[in-house]
């Protein structure tokens, strides 16, 4: 049997080092240019902070070739003393398109006064398993988090929707939401028309405005819920490197339950718009099971404490799980779904009787609100479409004064005109 180790052996080691000499010293130049080039544009997003928790936080970022990360972390401006590493197994995490960091504070992290962050990447190259050139660290600068306080008496969060890579709708929509200032911003699905081979689906979901500089989630946190499209392509099995999903549950990623302030939030994945059976999947669709697998989860959530004592509730959904007459359920292998009937089956009767208040989705490109009745006491507010004329943001407000609580949501479109409101008090 051919032995590359032993042919290799067999040259003698004064011709591979004389052979070598002209060799390696215009190696060491392009090494030396390559590492300075790389370096200097190995970030290729700004970071993305996700699914926060009362002592952890996730964050992502693009970068451009193979590299590992790590986040630099303190309570003071100029002071990082605390370190968190992207590992898994006991092995440091590599990639040449996305790392995710995940920081667990040894105790709770403070709400009232910013965490100061920064993510630093390395690149990374393999000559042999004992041969590893790294080059110099990049960081991004100094950011400044506050996290949502599960206790506060008050608290603001924003939902946008079907983006679906319009980046003048993506651009205004940052410019309102720094305006709104959230505590919390909720991508509610479709970032993307599909995810295709030619696509970089962290460049969608990490850089979707196309400016390192211009992010929605670098000092905030952000909640992703799975939309249809997001599902769709070659490529749409690597969403979950860019958004980490729920770190209590890799079966479930974007199933969560958060307490924040008076509100209780719960996304929930509605998955694809056509039945499993449906050809256009070819058999790689299972998403009937992995519905029923959240409603037993659903059940679960709803009975912890700090859900289950929370005044108000909302959920957030892509796919609207009530429908308006003649619209099609998506349970038939006719058409697609305007909403979720699979999902409405299984979960409405769950939140009904937990008494949400409210439902956001999105997927119809036309925002509306749907009012509640004697048989559907929770309201639905539908988002907008990715057109800049169509686009929305939901702006959530709950409240809590002593023993009274309060709830207004409206829709509003990018110039601040509210759309539709409704308030509980």
């Amino acid at each position: 049997m051919f032995n590359r180790r032993q042919f290799i052996g067999t040259i003698p080691v004064s011709a591979v080092a004389l052979s070598a000499i002209g060799i390696n010293q215009q190696a060491r130049s392009q090494e030396a240019q390559n590492e300075s080039a790389e370096s200097s544009a190995l970030l290729a997003s700004p970071p993305v902070v996700q699914n926060p928790r009362v002592d952890g936080f996730g964050v992502s970022v693009a970068v451009r070739s193979l590299a590992t990360a790590w986040v630099e972390y303190g309570f003071a401006e100029g002071d990082l003393p605390f370190t968190a590493i992207a590992s898994h197994h006991g092995l440091v995490s590599a990639d040449d398109r996305v790392l995710h960091v995940r920081v667990e504070h040894p105790e709770p992290l403070p709400c009232d006064k910013p965490i100061y962050y920064r993510v630093v990447v390395q690149s990374l190259g393999y000559a042999s398993a004992y041969s590893l050139q790294r080059g110099k660290p990049q960081a991004t600068t100094t950011y400044a988090l506050k996290l949502p306080d599960p206790a506060s008496d008050r608290i603001r969060l924003v939902s946008i929707n079907d983006t679906h890579e319009n980046l003048e709708t993506i651009q205004a929509l940052h410019g309102e939401i720094e305006k709104l200032k959230p505590d919390l911003l909720i991508w509610n699905g479709d970032s993307c028309n599909d995810f295709d081979a030619a696509d970089s689906p962290e460049q969608i979901l990490l850089n979707p405005a196309q400016d390192a500089i211009e992010s929605w989630a670098s000092t905030r946190p952000l909640v992703f819920s799975n939309g249809n499209h997001d599902v769709r392509g070659q490529r749409a099995r690597e969403v979950i490197k860019s958004f980490a999903g729920c770190p209590e549950s890799a079966e479930l990623p974007y199933s969560q339950a958060l307490r924040l302030g008076p509100l209780a939030l719960i996304t929930l994945d509605t998955g694809e718009d056509k039945p499993d059976e449906h050809p256009v999947f070819a058999g790689t669709a299972a998403y009937e099971p992995y519905r029923e697998r959240q409603a037993t989860w659903l059940k679960r959530v709803l009975d912890r404490p700090e859900i289950k004592n929370a005044p108000l509730k909302i959920v957030a959904c892509h796919i609207p799980l009530r429908g308006l007459d003649g619209q099609n359920d998506g349970t038939t292998l006719e058409g697609y779904a305007s909403y979720c009937g699979f999902g409405a089956k299984l979960w409405l009767p769950i939140l009904r009787q937990a008494g949400v208040q409210a439902i956001l989705s999105g997927h119809m490109h036309s925002d509306r609100l749907d009012a509640a009745t004697d048989d559907m006491p929770i309201l639905q507010f539908v988002g907008g479409g990715p057109k800049p004329e169509q686009a929305t943001l939901t702006v959530i407000d709950a409240e809590q004064d002593g023993s009274q609580q309060s709830l207004d949501i409206r829709i509003v479109d990018l110039h601040g005109k509210v759309l539709h409101q409704h308030r509980w008090s």
